[in-house]
């Protein structure tokens, strides 16, 4: 398993300003950087695969979908442009050098209806990412259903959740993008889920369960290392926590205190403790 850090520890969003960014997380002794694709207007990808290459740094890519678009709605024309803003990311990532593409690909974070997914909901789900599978296998990249939990929305909170659309899209270039924070809220037992759904393991987040400093928190680090390796996981493991002020991030993760000194000082630390587990 290689080790990488999400760029939101450091910035709301990526622009040719975050460059040398790249060349910090390598200095630090990470060997990926998973860059945010949520404002594809402010990505480089040329600038970004040169400076990456340079250095030796691997690029991965995630995103959370602004609040004009969403694949769980009635809108046709949302949910196409979806689509588009989708295969437009697919495209980006690989020009980048990045192979894999994943985080909650289909609906807002934070927006809620005051009921669970409906079946039309869900049918829309499975359409409009098959359709950007199709595209993606075309360029040679991976996308990853992230679940998420209850409290940042109703679509999919579970993997078992997850794992179903994965198998009605039936496409081998979709797979899960698994977080041990919304684990611990959702799941019973953070390393048992990892095994049960090891087929479909494409990515992981790698956060305490606070998303603060790891170690001492509710996280069984040991137990999901050693599953870890019974399975014979080669993917990246990436720490996402956020680390830069912002407007948005409280109101939807319900983030409202600092939960660590500096991005430095969790990235540093926390690359050191997972480090240790793994070894």
């Amino acid at each position: 398993m290689r080790l990488g850090v999400h760029c939101r520890l450091w910035t709301t969003g990526w622009t040719n300003a975050n460059l040398d960014l790249i060349d910090h997380v390598k200095a630090l002794g990470f060997s990926v950087l998973e860059i945010s694709l949520v404002n594809l207007a402010g990505i480089d990808p040329a600038a970004i695969r040169r400076r990456a290459e340079a250095v030796g740094l691997s690029v991965t890519t995630t995103t959370g979908l602004s609040p004009d678009k969403s694949l769980a709605t009635p809108d046709r024309g949302m949910r196409e442009r979806t689509v588009a803003y989708l295969k437009e990311a697919v495209e980006t990532a690989r020009n980048m050098g990045a192979q894999f593409f994943g985080g909650m690909l289909y609906a807002v974070p934070g927006k809620f209806t005051g009921q669970g997914p409906t079946a039309d909901e869900l049918r829309w789900i499975v359409e409009g990412l098959s359709e950007a599978a199709a595209f993606a296998r075309t360029y040679g990249v991976s996308l990853g259903v992230e679940p998420v939990n209850r409290y940042e929305t109703y679509l999919l909170n579970t993997a078992a959740q997850a794992q179903a659309v994965v198998d009605a899209i039936g496409a081998p270039n979709v797979g899960l993008l698994l977080d041990t924070y919304h684990m611990n809220i959702e799941e019973r037992g953070i390393a048992a889920t990892v095994r049960r759904h090891a087929p479909s393991l494409r990515h992981l987040h790698l956060n305490e369960s606070d998303r603060g400093m790891f170690g001492g928190g509710n996280i069984e680090w040991p137990a999901l290392f050693a599953t870890l390796k019974d399975i014979g996981y080669a993917g990246v493991g990436s720490i996402e926590t956020f680390g830069a002020p912002s407007r948005e991030i409280p109101v939807i993760t319900s983030i409202w205190r600092d939960l660590f000194p500096s991005p430095d000082i969790l990235a540093r630390e926390g690359l050191a403790f997972l480090a240790a587990q793994a070894a």
